[in-house]
């Protein structure tokens, strides 16, 4: 039966070969030679015919061109498509004109170019879409990560936005994790959330995937150059295929067999450090009252009354908006309130992300209450600030305000000025005496009443006197120092660090128990940093990490100890916007080490 098939396959053939086009390798890789093969049958091949040639185009190169005459055969399906599908296959000879080519340097589906042919001394087409697909090789890296900043020619202060992007290739299997992605120490940096990174397929590409961010935004503390080290990943990728022989026993006999395997290795990528050149802020035009901040801001400072009694309080409201360096804005310099009390300013401060920018919010209240009556000015406040885009210092100004301040009805001006009355009993008039006269009232004397001991003239009652006073001395000491604790608003806070504290880390241990990490890393890094505020009264937020180095070590703080702070801000910071979280115990280990270095915090001063 085999036979009468292949002898009626043999007579459905006869000769209608026609040119075709293949390339001799079924992998393409990036930058590898490739070999682009045109066959020819001899019978088809015109007469007067000349040079032929490729133009090369989507960065592939034409490297050199090769001919030879061979006999090309039918294969088993070409021999079932003649019998069964009406075309015609046998062997004949052809002329094979192979193009060596060097493919580019990118990965996709793309025209390899134009082949022409002189035919009576025109040159033809042959072939104008030789399509051919380059990948990716598996000796390359299967993950390119980038890191761009929006500019590298700044100012001082200034901030930019800085773009992380992953491209995965198709030998690519995951297991994506950050190693390290340190911001140096020359910067103050905001962090964006990365849980809305999404990856998204490659046009006219092979399994590959794209995904980028903003990942940061950054506002140097110094000129210069200065340089943002490369952030490293690790991942897992494809390895190339490799032949495995291997030898097995069946049935007393040996044998080998051998096979095309691909094994899963680890491998690590890493972004281009980035270079910025930082510009000093100009010294012409700048004003007195400049502090470092450098953006496009908005001032505006007023009071909610300027008429008012001694004895009542009037609020001076201050909003100072910006987008220079990310969660720091400086204060004012506020005018004199000698003629008024006033209480330590409250202050807060908020950040968000608006269009490409982080943009600072500090909004400050200053309580004041008059001391006496009358009309007093008070002065205007300024706030200067440099902006980049004009390349000038800009300031706005609020104010002078006139005060009217009126008497008050129980005001304490009147506690302070009115004179006391003596105590004892109240004076009396003369018609009252007169009065007194015309009826006087004898005074009886009682039988005993002087019998019974008088209580002063008794040892005890000087005792018991004599006993009240180191008692009164001990309870006047006491409220005095209440009172002045109580006024002393840095040692208020440093006795609630304790209580705050642990309000904190019970929302790090809520965000743990949810399995929120983004949470925990939060509640972690803003804990370490508002106990450091609350213990010295100092602000800490909005610093940089050398600044805080700074600030502890005026504070007699140990290397050490130092060193284990800037240590824990920079791992929760990492691990709050690294891509990939850490796992579950890792997260309880940090919260531990955290608690533990809190704990020997305590006695900062």
């Amino acid at each position: 039966m085999k036979r009468v098939l292949f002898l009626c396959l043999a007579l459905a053939i006869f000769a209608s070969a026609r040119p075709s086009l293949q390339f001799a390798t079924e992998r393409i890789e990036v930058g590898k030679r490739l070999a682009l093969q045109l066959i020819f049958p001899l019978q088809e091949l015109p007469e007067n015919r000349g040079e032929i040639n490729l133009v090369a185009q989507n960065g592939f190169s034409l490297v050199s061109i090769d001919s030879t005459d061979q006999m090309i055969r039918p294969g088993f399906d070409d021999m079932f498509e003649s019998f069964f599908g009406g075309r015609n296959h046998s062997s004949y000879k052809a002329r094979i004109y192979t193009f060596n080519l060097k493919a580019p340097k990118k990965t996709g589906r793309f025209n390899v170019g134009q082949i022409t042919m002189v035919i009576d001394e025109q040159k033809r087409v042959i072939a104008n879409e030789i399509y051919a697909t380059i990948q990716r090789s598996y000796d390359d890296s299967a993950l390119d990560v980038t890191l761009k900043p929006s500019k590298t020619n700044i100012y001082e202060g200034e901030q930019i936005s800085v773009t992380l992007g992953f491209h995965t290739y198709e030998n690519f299997e995951g297991n994506l994790q950050a190693t390290d992605m340190n911001t140096g120490d020359d910067f103050i940096v905001h962090r964006n959330d990365m849980t809305n990174l999404k990856f998204e397929p490659v046009e006219n590409a092979v399994r590959e995937m794209q995904a980028s961010i903003k990942y940061a935004w950054f506002s140097p503390t110094k000129n210069g150059t200065l340089q943002v080290p490369p952030f490293k990943f690790k991942y897992t990728k494809r390895g190339e295929p490799k032949v495995v022989e291997e030898k097995k026993q069946m049935g007393g006999m040996s044998f080998s067999s051998r096979s095309v395997r691909q094994e899963s290795v680890e491998a690590e990528a890493a972004t281009q450090p980035i270079t910025l050149n930082v510009k000093p802020l100009p010294t012409e035009g700048k004003p007195e009252d400049f502090d470092r901040m450098v953006g496009n801001y908005s001032f505006k400072a007023e009071f909610d009354r300027t008429e008012l009694k001694v004895g009542e309080a009037m609020t001076l409201a201050i909003t100072i908006k910006g987008d220079g360096l990310p969660g720091s804005i400086s204060d004012p310099k506020l005018p004199d309130f000698s003629d008024f009390r006033s209480v330590p300013p409250e202050n807060n401060i908020s950040k968000k992300i608006s269009g490409n920018k982080v943009v600072t919010t500090k909004n400050i209240k200053v309580f004041l209450y008059p001391k006496k009556k009358g009309e007093f000015t008070i002065p205007e406040i300024k706030y200067s600030w440099f902006n980049p885009s004009k390349k000038k210092y800009e300031t706005a100004v609020a104010g002078p305000w006139n005060i009217v301040v009126e008497k008050g009805d129980n005001s304490a001006e009147s506690v302070f000025q009115t004179p006391v009355a003596a105590a004892g009993p109240a004076a009396v008039k003369k018609q009252e005496i007169e009065s007194l006269g015309s009826d006087i009232r004898f005074i009886h004397s009682m039988k005993g009443a002087t019998d019974k001991p008088v209580p002063y003239k008794t040892i005890w009652y000087w005792v018991a006197l004599l006993a009240t006073i180191p008692f009164y001395f001990i309870i006047t000491f006491a409220v005095f120092r209440k009172r002045k604790n109580s006024n002393n608003v840095a040692l208020v806070r440093k006795g609630k660090a304790n209580k705050q504290l642990k309000a904190r880390f019970a929302n790090a241990n809520a965000a743990l128990a949810k399995g929120d990490a983004k949470a925990l890393y939060a509640a972690l890094e803003n804990g370490l940093v508002d106990y450091l505020s609350d213990l010295t009264n100092a602000e800490f937020k909005g610093m940089t990490r050398p600044q805080m180095k700074q600030e502890l070590e005026k504070r007699g703080v140990s290397a050490e100890t130092i060193s284990a702070i800037d240590s824990w801000l920079e791992k929760c910071a990492f691990a709050r916007f690294a891509p990939v979280n850490p796992s579950a115990e890792e997260q309880k280990k940090m919260l531990k080490d955290v608690e533990s270095l809190c704990e020997n915090l305590g006695d900062l001063k």
